[in-house]
């Protein structure tokens, strides 16, 4: 009954990455190419070899569902590609191609506090509390790139295969070659302004999903996981609160069918909640959420409501804004009390 639709607009705006964020973020990374390229010279030079590199951005950063942790440890993905034409057994393996990258970047710093070698990337950690993640990739074809996982090996990956997923979802417009193809970049800034103006509701729904699970970081999946579960169960509604209440409806009815998170793009199929150890926790948490949702759909005053979301999202949530009157209609009754029941009122 309480309408707390606006509470969730304000929401949005304290847990989305801010602008001057955005800014650092990419003055970072376009450093890092910098000292990257300069780097390669020096070890492509020792070595004898030759391959040109590109970087192509990827993730939550380019679909505009990052948001600012708790703990600041903001970061963006930029992939980094070795173009070649050497097969698997032929050329270097993953663990050489991060050890030159490591080289490459380790030199003469001031704004790095330290550079972490992943399985699948080399992280950039910043003084400030962010952090740039480099995933390495080898191709003759951009379009199927094999990522150098040291603990796996080469793993056929094509992560702008995943924004595309993503933005079909959406219908934004998005083109492969906005990234992979510099003259399209003009119309790519484009696209990335109107898709922060018109900030599309599946978008807040990732981001209300990732702020809730960054409260429990260590026991609840990653954004990538959170992204194709909000995806794929998405419930639209002109109001942000019922949506999401829906929405987390739909992600618990599908994984109590079959706790699964299947990879959509390259490697298809892929089920990403392989080794994760916190089913239980996780869908206990679910449960709290979706119970948490109902108690605020049913309460008629906006202040009492805003607690039983806070509950769930945090002190972030801003129940300061909340006015202590009834503000909302008795025709969400049956959608705060009862599953997903379909209205004419949804989109």
């Amino acid at each position: 009954m309480a309408n707390c639709n606006l509470l969730f607009t304000e929401y949005n705006s304290i847990i989305r990455l801010s602008d001057e964020k955005r800014k650092e973020l990419l003055e970072a990374r376009n450093n890092l190419r910098i000292r990257l390229k300069q780097g390669y010279q020096i070890v492509s030079r020792e070595l004898g070899i030759q391959h040109e590199i590109q970087h192509q951005s990827q993730g939550s950063f380019v679909m505009d569902t990052i948001i600012s942790p708790l703990r600041d440890d903001y970061d963006i993905d930029d992939g980094l590609y070795f173009i070649g034409n050497l097969d698997r057994s032929s050329r270097p393996t993953p663990s050489e191609f991060h050890k030159w990258v490591k080289f490459a970047l380790d030199r003469g710093h001031d704004d790095i506090e330290k550079i972490i070698d992943k399985s699948t990337c080399i992280r950039v950690q910043y003084k400030s509390g962010f952090h740039v993640d480099i995933p390495i990739y080898y191709a003759d074809n951009i379009d199927c790139p094999d990522l150098a996982d040291v603990n796996r090996g080469w793993i056929l990956s094509h992560p702008i295969e995943f924004i595309e997923w993503f933005e079909q979802k959406i219908q934004s417009g998005f083109k492969k070659g906005f990234i992979t193809e510099s003259r399209l970049f003009d119309e790519f800034i484009q696209w990335t302004s109107d898709i922060r103006k018109n900030d599309h509701q599946l978008r807040r729904i990732v981001r209300y999903l990732k702020a809730w699970g960054d409260l429990r970081r260590e026991e609840m999946p990653c954004g990538l996981i959170m992204t194709i579960l909000a995806a794929n169960n998405y419930y639209p509604h002109q109001r942000d609160d019922i949506s999401l209440k829906e929405t987390l409806i739909n992600i618990q009815a599908a994984l109590r069918n079959d706790f699964r998170c299947e990879r959509p793009t390259t490697p298809k199929g892929e089920n990403l909640f392989e080794g994760y150890k916190n089913e239980d926790a996780f869908m206990k948490y679910l449960g709290y959420f979706i119970d948490n949702a109902k108690k605020a759909l049913e309460e008629p005053n906006q202040k009492l409501a805003c607690k039983h979301w806070q509950a769930s999202l945090g002190d972030r949530f801003p129940c300061n804004s909340a006015k202590d009157e009834i503000i909302g209609n008795a025709a969400t009754v049956s959608l705060g009390i009862g599953g997903s029941i379909r209205k004419p009122w949804c989109y």
